[in-house]
């Protein structure tokens, strides 16, 4: 191991929240050439997500589900090790999301980047990509193919560490009624659905889920469910 990688690690262990988190990830990343960072998990068609994007661009990405056609997420079911990347390789006839997905890529500053993948249980998997605004980022040179797996797994594991203080903080517990609608949600079932199975007022779900959410930190219910597995609540 680097010294370079041992410090960032031991930073990275030191951190007791998701801010700290950031903000050595994101250090690390400008300290090799790359603007920004993004972790990825994804479980069938949950994602989550914890990076250094602009939130709007974070937002359209999981409101527009751009996962299903993110050319670095559909070659990174494939890879095994490292490998690098750049939008303009990208297609740019064929489907209008797919170029619609570039262009804004792109004018987020997201043009070129590396990505890490590894293999999570039950058939997920995570992902790490650190972008530049250039057309041609390399990031080879500093990390072999081993060093970046204990990078990504270094990640991974310290946000789950934080996530699960944050479960035990009293104030983001949720209530009985609130983990019922949760519950139900992550099996599928929509809030006139929940409504119909618990007896609950469909806006009354709604407003539970609202507050789950607003807890958890989630943009969306997709969002909240993926958390939710993730902090293992449900």
């Amino acid at each position: 191991m680097t010294d370079h990688l041992r410090s960032f690690i031991d930073r990275l262990e030191a951190a007791c929240d998701e801010q700290m988190i950031k903000s050595a990830v994101h250090r690390f990343a400008r300290s090799h050439g790359f603007e920004r960072f993004a972790y990825l998990q994804t479980d069938g068609y949950q994602v989550k997500t914890f990076n250094s994007y602009p939130g709007p661009w974070e937002r359209d990405y999981l409101k527009s589900g751009y996962s299903t056609l993110d050319p670095v997420v559909i070659e990174a079911r494939r890879m095994r090790e490292m490998f690098e990347w750049t939008a303009d390789d990208w297609p740019t006839r064929g489907s209008s999301s797919l170029r619609r997905f570039r262009d804004e890529a792109i004018d987020h500053g997201i043009r070129s980047g590396v990505t890490i993948r590894a293999e999570g249980s039950y058939g997920s998997a995570m992902m790490l990509t650190f972008s530049s605004p250039e057309k041609k980022a390399d990031i080879s040179g500093a990390l072999d193919s081993n060093q970046a797996l204990q990078l990504l797994m270094a990640v991974h594991y310290q946000l789950r560490a934080v996530a699960a203080k944050v479960v035990m903080n009293p104030k983001r517990l949720l209530s009985p009624r609130e983990l019922l609608c949760l519950v139900w949600s992550t099996k599928g079932k929509k809030g006139e659905e929940i409504a119909m199975i618990t007896g609950i007022k469909p806006r009354t779900v709604q407003h539970y889920l609202d507050q789950a959410r607003h807890k958890l930190g989630a943009d969306s219910v997709p969002q909240l469910v993926a958390i939710a597995k993730d902090r293992r609540l449900v």
